[in-house]
């Protein structure tokens, strides 16, 4: 019932009164005429028998058989009557029309007519033959003693009659049949009535119920006649109204909507703007700001050597500190700024990933020592495709943070196969990261526990990098860790195929340098070029200096041994002449430029910032001396 719908409910609630009533006022119809037949007929019976048995009064009295016959055949012509049969005080039959009667035991009792019995079509009926008149003009009735008078009331006989009761079951068939007409007309009556006054009312709800639904789709124009009259009405204008109201305020809030996107869109394109003009700022700048801080550096180096008292030399260790702190903040922020500007394509190849792991060993293990931890490159024959310099930068910013926040036992760096990946994994038994930390350490000057930026716990932006550095090579870095049980930074990359036998591998860390691992250094001998060749000769390349570009470009010329053999010219660039930048494009030799990019520059220049980092250059060196 629930699921009906309102014109069902109305039609119903109008139909169902009516039709009830219609049903009953038929059953008490029907019942009132059966009682009344059979109570009739009953009568009937009853008083035909009474006349009867006075009309044989007496022919019983004087036994004139021929006579009762003859009353017996002359209620034949009685409406109803089937049988009439006579009986003597005795019960036996001495008249009779129609089927001859049995005996008549027991005999009724009393002396009023009555029911003998029924069955599915007659009714017996019994009235008794009482000798109980006197002739008017006998003069002795009055002087007859009492008991003569009781004897002439004596019964006589008896008369019986059966009648038939199919009048009464037509009368009953009438009855039904008038009583289901009725019931019918009537439920047909009330049922047009009720659609008609139904429709008065339900056609306004389902109107209504049809712009609600119109109205959640959004269509806020539908509007609905206001025309069924009183409450209805009513609700139809309240109807309108309040769909005009939405539509107005719809408007309203569209309007609001656009000029707040607008808005923001203009803030947001402002907001991109200063950020790419910042980012740019600094890295243009970058050359600037670094070559004042190298020197500064310099010169702290230089005060170190010349600090002879012992308050020199505490200040002179104060000045070499700030100084490093300074560089190594500048270094993060130009890193991100450079990252910030989206600029950087990365040069994917395939590449053992051991040869990531041996430069990993060389630029970190004497951190790891410095502060009583083990590090350790477990060795791999996986190979990887990416950019291995980004790879070493993103991997060497984990071990870094991994060494800063483990107080006692090491780090390890370890690449596994998993499924269609190789997972690098940077495991430290540090302190750990609680769960609700573990993605906000990836932003900018983030540090758990460090709120009052301690300086020697580092400055926050490590990870942010190492974001950053994933996001432009597609790669993402996951972390899991518990506070004081370590922490496992992971990052998978796409599997390469091994290197064939005979390519070329990592650079050692030390050893005599193949003849083929040759570096060029242009002159003069500035404190950048002479860092340079002291890092190339501990590395096991070997370093010639050349006074000239054409000799530089000679050197590259006959420095070619065998089949992978490469020439690396370094040089500032205030020193470097148009011409080298032309030959070194003509012949293809690698140049490595220290500080700013020169504009133009051949696509085999590869620029390194300042101050100096040695686990960049020697990342640098290794990816040009493999691919060469």
């Amino acid at each position: 019932m629930k699921r009906w719908g309102i014109r069902t409910r109305v039609l119903l609630l109008a139909l169902l009164p009516a039709v009830l009533i219609a049903v009953v006022l038929a059953g008490y119809m029907v019942y009132r005429v059966a009682a009344d037949a059979d109570r009739e007929l009953v009568a009937y019976g009853r008083g035909l028998s009474r006349q009867l048995a006075a009309v044989s009064e007496f022919s019983a009295y004087s036994g004139d058989r021929a006579a009762l016959g003859i009353i017996a055949a002359a209620a034949l012509d009685e409406t109803h009557i089937t049988a009439v049969a006579i009986f003597d005080a005795d019960g036996v039959p001495v008249a009779n029309s129609g089927p001859p009667p049995a005996r008549l035991s027991p005999l009724p009792p009393g002396r009023q007519p009555s029911l003998l019995g029924s069955d599915e079509n007659s009714l017996f009926f019994a009235a008794p033959i009482v000798l109980q008149r006197a002739q008017i003009g006998d003069l002795l009735f009055a002087e007859s003693s009492a008991s003569e008078r009781q004897r002439e009331a004596a019964t006589l006989g008896w008369v019986t009659l059966r009648m038939s009761r199919s009048a009464t079951r037509q009368r009953k068939r009438e009855a039904v049949f008038i009583a289901l007409f009725s019931t019918f007309v009537v439920s047909v009556f009330a049922g047009a009535l009720a659609m008609a006054l139904g429709r008065q009312v339900t056609q306004p709800i389902l109107r209504l119920e049809g712009a609600v639904a119109r109205i959640q789709e959004g269509n806020l124009d539908v509007r609905v006649p206001a025309d069924s009259g009183g409450d209805l009405q009513r609700l139809e204008d309240g109807m309108n109204s309040m769909v005009a109201a939405l539509g107005e305020n719809r408007e309203f809030l569209q309007a609001r909507i656009a000029a707040a996107t607008t808005e923001l869109e203009q803030k947001k394109s402002e907001a991109e703007r200063a950020n790419v003009a910042k980012s740019r700022f600094l890295a243009a700048a970058s050359h600037d700001l670094r070559q004042p801080l190298h020197a500064l550096s310099l010169f702290a180096a230089d005060l170190g050597h010349e600090a002879v008292t012992p308050a020199q030399q505490r200040l002179s260790r104060q000045i070499n500190e700030s100084v490093s702190n300074i560089s190594e903040l500048l270094d993060a922020l130009l890193d991100i700024s450079r990252l910030d500007l989206a600029d950087i394509v990365p040069q994917k190849t395939c590449f053992p990933v051991g040869e990531v792991f041996a430069q990993l060993e060389s630029g970190y293990s004497r951190l790891a020592g410095a502060r009583g931890l083990r590090f350790r490159c477990r060795p791999t024959h996986l190979a990887v495709w990416a950019d291995p310099a980004l790879l070493v930068r993103l991997l060497g910013n984990l071990v870094s943070n991994a060494i800063a926040y483990t107080a006692s036992g090491g780090v390890l760096v370890a690449a596994r196969r998993r499924g269609d990946g190789v997972h690098i994994e940077v495991r430290d038994s540090g302190v750990g990261i609680a769960p609700e930390y573990q993605q906000v350490i990836f932003e900018e000057f983030f540090q758990v526990g460090n709120a009052g930026r301690v300086r020697n716990q580092g400055l926050g932006l490590g990870l942010a990098i190492v974001k950053r550095l994933a996001g432009i090579q597609g790669l993402k870095v996951a972390v899991r860790s518990a506070p004081w049980l370590g922490s496992v930074f992971s990052v998978v990359l796409p599997p390469a195929p091994a290197p064939a036998s005979g390519s070329p591998a990592a650079l050692p860390a030390s050893g005599p340098a193949p003849v083929s691992r040759r570096l060029a250094l242009l002159r003069p001998q500035t404190p950048q070029l002479v860092e340079v060749a002291a890092l190339a000769e501990r590395w096991g390349i070997a370093v010639v200096w050349a006074d000239s570009c054409e000799e530089c470009i000679g050197i590259a010329g006959s420095g070619v041994s065998g089949k992978g053999a490469v020439t690396v010219v370094a040089g500032m660039q205030e020193g470097l002449a148009q011409s080298i930048l032309e030959r070194a494009a003509e012949c293809g030799t690698a140049l490595v430029l220290l500080g700013n990019a020169a504009t133009p520059r051949p696509a085999t220049a590869h620029v390194l910032s300042l101050p100096l980092r040695p686990a960049r250059l020697r990342a640098l060196l290794g990816r040009l001396m493999s691919i060469a």
